[in-house]
Order: structure tokens, then C-alpha cells, then sequence
């Protein structure tokens, strides 16, 4: 019996052996074609989303990272679920008729477990055709209400907060977490920036000149008040002030090592002479 089955089976195989041989080989051949279609490898950081030709989206079915098989005619849709980081620039219109340039840098990631919806209502192409046109419209709705004298003299941060809150509710709504925006740089005309460049100047210098006036008008009352005080020494010792200077200087020179002649006033009024006996010849 069993060199009987033997034998059948080496018949049919020497019989359709070109048949069989043919076979293999186009179904090798269009495994080989369909490979990337049939075989997907998800990588770390990265979901898929299978479309199905006869169901469509499997709105419920997430593919993690590793191998997977599907049909040739489905396709596997891959989202990084990590922050993704964009930069860019943009000419913005102030509402003083203006274009300024702004250079800006932001970041965001979407929702892992609502990657099938954003493929259903944003599509494979969602960072380009909704999250940056957003950016965009947020930066000129909020630095076009900014002239440029206040651009050039506002904090960045208090630009980029009011973008951001701005952003933040409008991609949370479609499954999208907004995770900063950075202004790098905001470029003026030239022409503008050298006339607020010199109205600043020209502000300093102003409040340089403000400041010596205050510190004149602190000495001019520092020196009626010292005034006031010497004259009141003067009424009650009664002894005028020249001589009292008079008095001290000459009570230093006395104590001075050097030789020296201190001839006093015949009267009250008289100021003493000192003459210097060591004086070189």
C-alpha cells in the first residue's frame, strides 16, 4: 500500500513537475513585488492605522511596534506618536501696514490613542495641512496687532504665551497636544529698526539728563541745608566762619612737623599767616 502511494505520488509529480515549478515560482514573485506591502515593520515610536479596501478605516485596530501581515490591497498608514519639532518662518503684516519677519520653532505630539480619528478627519498629512496653516494664523492674528516700536521693546515671552494659549485649545480639540512655540528671531525693516534704534538713544539720553537735574537739585538742597547750618553756628558761637576755617587750618599746620611761622591778626578779624621756614632756596 504504501509503495503504491509512493508510487502515485512520483507519477503526478514527474507529471505537472514544470506546472508546479511554474507555480512556485510566480507565487515567489509576487511575494517578492508585494513584500512592503504584505510584511509591514512598525518602528519603535511609531503606530499604524490599517485602511481596509472592502471596510475602510479600522477605526478600533492599532498596530504597534513589530511585524505585521495584511493584505496586499490594504494599506498600513504609519503615525509617530513622539514630539515632533518643526521650524519656520513667516512674513506678517503689523497693523501699522508693516512686514516684519518672524523665524519661530514649535513642537507638538498627537494623541497615541487617537491616531484613527486623526486619520479619519485630518489625514496622513496633518502636521502639514492643519497644524502649521494654525500656527501660521495664530502668529499673524496675535504679532499683527503689535506695532513694531512695541516688537522691538516687548518680551518674547509674553508673545509666545498669548500664541500658545491661543494654539493649545484649538489642536486639543482635534486630539492634538500643543507642547510649545519660540520665536528665534523677528527681523524689522531696516529703516525702522535704525529709527526705534534712535528714539532709544535718544530716551536714554533723556533720562541720563533727568537723572544728573535730580542729582544737581539733591546738592543744591544738600548745600542750603549745610548754608543754613554754618550760619547758625556763626549767630551762636559768634565767631564768623572764615575765621573759624581760619582756626582749623591753622591748628593742622601746627600739628605738622615741619618748621613754620604763625603770625596771628592784631584783631579779631584778621586771618593768621604761616609762612614756611624750610622753604628750599
Amino acid at each position: 500500500m504504501i509503495k503504491y502511494i509512493k508510487t502515485k505520488i512520483a507519477e503526478f509529480w514527474n507529471k505537472y513537475l514544470f506546472s508546479i515549478t511554474l507555480s512556485l515560482l510566480i507565487i515567489c514573485f509576487v511575494i517578492a513585488v508585494l513584500w512592503n506591502r504584505i510584511f509591514i515593520s512598525i518602528d519603535p515610536g511609531y503606530q499604524g492605522i490599517r485602511w481596509s479596501r472592502f471596510e475602510g478605516t479600522q477605526v478600533d485596530e492599532i498596530y504597534n511596534e513589530g511585524l505585521h501581515i495584511i493584505w496586499p490591497w490594504d494599506r498600513m498608514y504609519l503615525y509617530t506618536t513622539r514630539v515632533q519639532t518643526n521650524n519656520n518662518s513667516l512674513d506678517i503684516l503689523t497693523n501699522e501696514g508693516l512686514t516684519i519677519k518672524v523665524e519661530y520653532t514649535y513642537r507638538f505630539h498627537v494623541f497615541p490613542d487617537s491616531i484613527p480619528v486623526v486619520h479619519q478627519e485630518l489625514g496622513h498629512q496633518y502636521a502639514a495641512t492643519f497644524v502649521e496653516p494654525e500656527i501660521q494664523a495664530a502668529s499673524m492674528a496675535v504679532i499683527g496687532n503689535y506695532t513694531p516700536d512695541q516688537l522691538y521693546q516687548i518680551s518674547t515671552l509674553v508673545v509666545q504665551s498669548t500664541i500658545k494659549h491661543y494654539i493649545s485649545k484649538r489642536l486639543f480639540s482635534q486630539n492634538i497636544i500643543f507642547d510649545d512655540y519660540l520665536i528665534r528671531k523677528i527681523v524689522l525693516p531696516e529703516v525702522v529698526s535704525k529709527s526705534i534704534e534712535k528714539k532709544m538713544v535718544a530716551k536714554q539720553l533723556a533720562m541720563e539728563f533727568d537723572y544728573k537735574l535730580l542729582v544737581e537739585a539733591k546738592e543744591m538742597e544738600r548745600k542750603k541745608i549745610e548754608a543754613e547750618g554754618i550760619s547758625k553756628f556763626a549767630q551762636i558761637s559768634g565767631i564768623p566762619i572764615l575765621k573759624w576755617k581760619g582756626l582749623e587750618v591753622t591748628e593742622k599746620f601746627a600739628e605738622s612737623k615741619n618748621a613754620k611761622i604763625i603770625m596771628v591778626g592784631n584783631n579779631e578779624k584778621s586771618l593768621p599767616l604761616i609762612l614756611n621756614s624750610d622753604e628750599k632756596k
